[in-house]
């Protein structure tokens, strides 16, 4: 019998990252096909059995994760990707601006959390620009973007920054800009 599961994946900053994950969670033993969304976040993984999520994790590079979504969540990733969006807004209490050209709105406010102490900070993100820096409120930790991320929000956010959310600039970095 075939599993199938949708997890969430964090760290995708553009379509080539989401091509990395695809193949790196295709070499874990008993996966038998993966699919990365890029737009939505989510793999969905067929397997001969249940996977653990450490599993999958151990298989990818650092600067990726997965994780499980709740039941209600995964459905919504398969299925419509606006409705997320209101969710993802009223759970954060995010404002939102259209992209130029695009009925998706931005999400413009994101919970930094940082890796060191786990303090959770609502930020507004700029909407056209990158954060390379950020003090912790909890620990003073100087937090930077991890290799491979543009800002922080990319890092360390709930929400990835709105430049990259309107699939601009991404993969750079700051000594690159």
């Amino acid at each position: 019998m075939t599993e199938t599961t949708t997890l969430a994946v964090t760290g995708m900053t553009c379509r080539d990252c989401a091509h990395h994950v695809e193949q790196a969670l295709t070499t874990v033993s008993g996966v038998s096909k993966v699919r990365v969304e890029y737009s939505k976040r989510v793999a969905r993984i067929e397997s001969e059995f249940p996977v653990a999520i450490d599993t999958l994790n151990a298989a990818l590079p650092n600067s990726y994760r997965v994780k499980s979504l709740p039941a209600e969540d995964a459905l919504d990733k398969a299925t419509t990707p606006s409705s997320l969006v209101g969710k993802a807004l009223g759970a954060f209490g995010g404002s939102r601006r259209a992209r130029a050209g695009s009925e998706t709105p931005l999400i413009t406010t994101s919970e930094l959390t940082c890796p060191n102490c786990g303090h959770i900070s609502r930020e507004s993100m700029p909407t056209d620009a990158c954060i390379y820096f950020y003090d912790c409120a909890g620990c003073g930790a100087l937090l930077q973007p991890k290799a491979g991320d543009c800002c922080v929000f990319c890092s360390y956010g709930s929400v990835p920054c709105p430049p990259v959310q309107a699939n601009q600039s991404c993969c750079h970095t700051q000594s690159s800009r």
